[in-house]
């Protein structure tokens, strides 16, 4: 079973870093030093020697791996190409312990030849570095045979799909024959892959609770009802559905997983005992360790303003403390937009608390220090680009090492940058949910001291059932 993919590979205006290569052998003006380096970072990914084994598994396919990006740049020389897109990346993966790398990479070699061998140049790579065996394409996205692009359309993805499966039948491996559902999207399959909570796992993670506190359907239906969850048990349809709030649409439970179907939660439900219900245990009894510290906190500041603002929002998110496991089922419908945006609320944190930025106006400042600077180093790498070009030996190599720290500072500088408008855009977002968040917190509060207050008021109206003795 093996399964393709392909995307383009554009030019990252917005924060380039600076090329190893000699600037001399691949000046072009059609393109900048961030497109060249977007090339040569998927090539240095794709034929990673920690990846593929000393590179003994790359291949070059109307080119050479060693001077492959310099080839596919006299290629787009040639047909005075302007795109942005500077080539493409692809992958075909293959069932864990079907394939040898000697196979893999045979097959992924054929598959390049019959897909771009009789115009595009590739580079076709075999990483062995995880279970699954699989090959990596870096297409030029200029034929150096007319000067035409490469497509990535759906009609070349299906065609792309079609050899990779012939191939695969004539050696022998397993084939998806009716391949079903949509692609999962890329940020959602990173996000999952690195453990960040997204919709699909916090819904299971309130379904799982659920589940475990219920003994009846209804039972079940309250619970997820106050975790923020709707379930539908509609009779006249074959699947129960679950929608959050601010959700646009519904989503099929037996989408979340095998133990989601209608049957299975059924099953888990009826597993649960109702005499765990009502039976007593006795609590551990903790251990109470009593701190005495010197000094006093009235003189402590309080962190308010921007700092605070982030600080409490990661608090709310379950991002702070650090060492409690949150429960993300039970966040605030609102805070469950943000999950996916975890890492990037984080960065912003830490960017706020590190310079003690606590107004607008202090971040503009430290803002507009930061593009200044920007602005300095890029000239001073302007005129070291110029300068390498008329020197050698050793004071090049010198010229080069400070290419390098310029650009390593010059990308910290734009990630601050994008944090900085980060912080912007999101500051007033964040105020807004707060303060809804603390709204509807006081109306449960509120809720849940009259539904107490009846309670015991029902309980003193109602008659002796001892006859008053």
């Amino acid at each position: 079973m093996a399964v393709c993919e392909i995307w383009d590979v554009r030019g990252r205006l917005d924060h380039p870093i600076d090329y190893a290569e000699n600037p001399e052998k691949t000046a072009n003006p059609k393109y900048t030093e961030a497109d060249l380096q977007a090339m040569v970072d998927v090539m240095e990914y794709a034929t990673n020697k920690d990846k593929t084994e000393q590179r003994y598994f790359v291949t070059g396919v109307n080119c050479d791996p060693t001077t492959a990006r310099d080839e596919m740049m006299i290629a787009k020389a040639q047909w005075n190409d302007e795109s942005e897109i500077v080539c493409y990346h692809g992958f075909q993966s293959f069932k864990h312990g079907e394939v040898t790398p000697e196979q893999a990479h045979e097959v992924g070699v054929k598959l390049a030849k019959k897909m771009w061998g009789d115009r595009f140049q590739v580079i076709v790579a075999t990483h062995l570095n995880t279970d699954c065996l699989h090959n990596h394409f870096v297409v030029n996205s200029v034929s150096f045979t007319d000067g035409r692009h490469y497509h990535d359309n759906k009609a070349n993805l299906r065609l792309l799909r079609q050899r990779s499966d012939e191939l695969c039948r004539e050696y022998a491996l397993s084939v998806i024959e009716h391949p079903s559902g949509k692609k999962k999207p890329y940020a959602l399959y990173q996000a999952e892959k690195n453990g960040m909570p997204t919709r699909d796992n916090v819904t299971r993670q309130a379904v799982d609770e659920a589940v475990s506190k219920s003994f009846t359907l209804k039972d079940f239906d309250r619970i997820m009802a106050e975790m923020g969850y709707r379930v539908s048990f509609d009779p006249n349809r074959k699947y129960w559905t679950v929608i959050g709030k601010n959700w646009k649409r519904p989503k099929r439970l037996y989408k979340l997983g095998e133990e989601y179907t209608n049957e299975r939660i059924m099953e888990r439900i009826s597993e649960n005992s109702y005499a765990v219900k009502f039976s007593r245990f006795a609590e551990p009894q903790s251990t109470v360790r009593v701190f005495r510290v010197k000094g006093s906190l009235k003189g402590a500041k309080k962190i308010g303003g921007l700092r605070g603002l982030y600080l409490h929002y990661c608090y709310k998110l379950g991002i702070l403390p650090k060492n409690k496991k949150p429960n993300y089922a039970r966040l605030h419908y609102l805070l469950k937009d943000d999950l996916m945006k975890m890492e990037a609320i984080t960065q912003e944190t830490r960017l706020l608390c590190r310079n003690r930025i606590d107004t607008v106006e202090q971040l503009l400042s430290y803002k507009g220090s930061l593009e200044t600077e920007k602005a300095d180093l890029l000239q001073k790498r302007k005129e070291l680009y110029s300068k390498s070009r008329k020197t050698g030996g050793e004071e090049k190599e010198a010229i080069r090492s400070q290419l390098s720290d310029l650009s390593k500072r010059l990308s910290v500088i734009r990630k601050e940058v994008r944090l900085c408008e980060g912080i912007e855009a999101r500051n007033a977002a964040l105020k807004e949910k707060l303060s809804t968040i603390r709204a509807d917190e006081e109306q449960q509060r509120k809720e849940l001291m009259t539904n107490e207050h009846r309670r015991r008021s029902g309980r003193a109206n109602r008659p002796n059932e001892l006859g008053g003795i």
